[in-house]
């Protein structure tokens, strides 16, 4: 067995298993704690966890007009509903092991169209790149209302939190600005053995679109804070904006991981061990609060997705059987199917005009 087919099986294996353990440490926590967490009174409350599930489907349809807005940026503009229908139409196959297929499908399906591949691909870059800053963003601003809770706010006294805080935001500022944000985006393409690229958006531009996605993370965060109330109606206001800082971080933490699809157990390990750093809560709360917010998201986006399948969005199946044979063939090549699908896609070297540029 050649080293590239070992390096492939483990990854699958590592895919797979990490959910599974994930999964079977939390429940071994609820069975640790379970006399604790009968002991406490969930409320339960019907109003307030659909009023959540109402907050986590405005974030879902944030995500299309966010998207609209960055490729009118970028020169292509396109109609809300048919941003909408793309975006989350191609969310279908975002759970298929290898985390880019959600990205080919937008790409190929938006170029009927009228966007170029390079625009595609420029606007979903920016995309990633400003949704996980405004995350960071959004869990900097959170921590200077961490200094009275938690495990943190004990060890840290008076006013190093706050000057942890605003020493984070000071410093995504000077990250998102184009000079530092093209050199640290080329120094990770380097070391992915990619060609280097060039963002030509202005700094103006990209704040405006950071601060929509603190928009969107703020309305998560509050669902999220509702999900809390809805189980332990004595929690206090002061946890809202920790829990908005929370769910933000969660989210980067559990995409950048790339070992499971959306992130899926190690967005809810974060939520349980930030919460033991931030704010005392019940024991098994977190836990419970963590898969909690996980299964009513995901509902909220499966009823999104279907909306966009039902108004035209079977084209995306269509397509993803398109780009296959073509991407199977080059796999016989060394195995490297996912680093190539990209290259095998998008041209090496993109207009400036498009948003991004090769060197």
């Amino acid at each position: 067995m050649s080293a590239s087919s070992v390096k492939k099986i483990s990854k699958r294996v590592l895919q797979i298993g990490l959910p599974i353990v994930i999964l079977a440490v939390f429940l071994y926590q609820l069975k640790k704690n379970w006399t604790q967490l009968t002991a406490h009174t969930f409320q339960w409350n019907p109003w307030l966890l659909a009023l959540a599930f109402l907050g986590f489907m405005l974030q879902e349809l944030s995500y299309g007009l966010i998207w609209q807005s960055i490729l009118a940026h970028l020169g292509s503009r396109l109609g809300l509903r048919l941003c909408l229908r793309v975006y989350l139409a191609s969310e279908f196959v975002r759970y298929i092991p290898g985390n880019v297929w959600h990205v080919l499908t937008r790409i190929l399906w938006v170029g009927r169209y009228g966007v170029s591949r390079p625009v595609a691909f420029a606007s979903m870059t920016i995309e990633l790149i400003t949704k996980l800053a405004a995350g960071m963003f959004v869990f900097s601003v959170s921590l200077l209302f961490w200094r009275d809770f938690g495990a943190v706010g004990s060890l840290l006294h008076g006013p190093l939190v706050d000057i942890l805080g605003l020493a984070s935001i000071l410093a995504l500022l000077i990250v998102l600005h184009p000079r530092v944000l093209n050199g640290l985006l080329n120094l990770a393409l380097r070391l992915l053995k990619r060609d280097p690229v060039q963002l030509t958006l202005r700094y103006n531009d990209i704040l405006l679109i950071t601060l929509a996605w603190c928009a969107s993370w703020f309305v998560a965060g509050c669902a999220f804070y509702i999900l809390m109330l809805a189980l332990w109606p004595d929690a206090p206001f002061v946890a809202l904006p920790i829990c908005i800082g929370i769910y933000a971080l969660a989210w980067d933490i559990g995409f950048v991981s790339f070992i499971t699809p959306s992130g899926l157990g190690v967005r809810e390990a974060a939520i349980v061990g930030l919460f033991a750093l931030a704010l005392p809560l019940p024991v098994g709360l977190a836990t419970v609060l963590a898969l909690l917010s996980r299964f009513v998201s995901t509902i909220a986006e499966v009823v999104w997705v279907s909306i966009a399948y039902l108004s035209g969005g079977k084209q995306v199946l269509k397509i993803g059987k398109g780009t296959q044979p073509r991407l199977l063939k080059e796999d016989t090549n060394g195995g490297k199917q996912e680093s190539r699908m990209l290259s095998a896609e998008i041209p090496e070297s993109v207009s400036a005009e498009g948003g991004v540029m090769g060197e």
